[in-house]
């Protein structure tokens, strides 16, 4: 008996032809594309705004401080110039004049420099952004080995945002050993100062910070100098190192 071989059948399917649905679906994922990119838009602007503002408000305190610092000392060079005439007028009380003068000259000299910071930071040079020291002064107390500090740095910008980052000050002298040789030692001020218990000082601040306590020296150790290491971490990485001389003020 013949066997017949017939060709092999595939099953078919029927599928509805939408020509509307691809058009619909690129529209879609458009507009999704579109809605989003408003919304980066929108979101990136809300906080530019929030940042200008915050820059304007900080910007006017910044004047308003300078504003006053310039008006107590346009009224001291006032009152300098009315002592001066008074001193050659009235002869006998000379030496209270003179001594009122060296007070309102030295008034003077502070609010200059007050007004000299405010301005470097409100528009400080192009060299001098960043992170800086303003002043390291030591002060004589009543004991001879004890002694008061003060510390200022500040962050130099046009647009001041939190500065992170650590100092450390470490005194440099020489002492005697066991066998009576001088020889140099250094102390961290965490070493000296019961205000600083850590040897790197953190450092937090938008406009500047002071750092202040006292210090007392170990018996036999003479002082030669102060050096400084000052880190900021951000907003940009800047590092300063400065070495001062030991000079004490009454």
């Amino acid at each position: 008996m013949a066997i017949v071989k017939g060709s092999k059948q595939y099953r078919s399917v029927v599928v509805r032809y939408r020509p509307w649905q691809r058009s619909a679906v690129i529209i879609l994922a458009f507009g999704l594309i579109l809605a989003v990119a408003f919304s980066s838009t929108w979101l990136a602007r809300s906080d530019f705004l929030e940042l200008e503002q915050r820059l304007v408000d900080e910007n006017h305190e910044l004047k308003n401080n300078l504003l006053l610092a310039t008006k107590e000392k346009d009224d001291a060079s006032q009152q300098l110039a009315n002592l001066k005439m008074a001193a050659t007028v009235d002869r006998v009380s000379v030496d209270d004049v003179q001594q009122e003068l060296k007070s309102y000259q030295d008034k003077i000299a502070g609010l200059t420099e007050e007004i000299s910071f405010y301005k470097g930071l409100m528009s400080p040079s192009e060299r001098d952004r960043g992170l800086s020291v303003r002043d390291l002064n030591i002060y004589k107390t009543a004991s001879p080995h004890q002694f008061q500090y003060k510390l200022v740095l500040q962050q130099t910008s046009l647009k001041h945002r939190l500065l992170k980052g650590s100092v450390r000050v470490v005194i440099v002298g020489e002492a005697k050993n066991p066998e009576g040789v001088s020889v140099l030692r250094r102390y961290a001020l965490a070493d000296l100062s019961e205000d600083i218990n850590v040897i790197d000082i953190p450092l937090r601040f938008k406009y500047f910070q002071n750092i202040e306590g006292e210090l007392r020296l170990p018996n036999g150790f003479n002082v030669q100098k102060i050096e400084l290491v000052a880190r900021a971490i951000s907003p940009k990485k800047v590092q300063i190192e400065k070495t001062y001389d030991w000079n004490v003020q009454g």
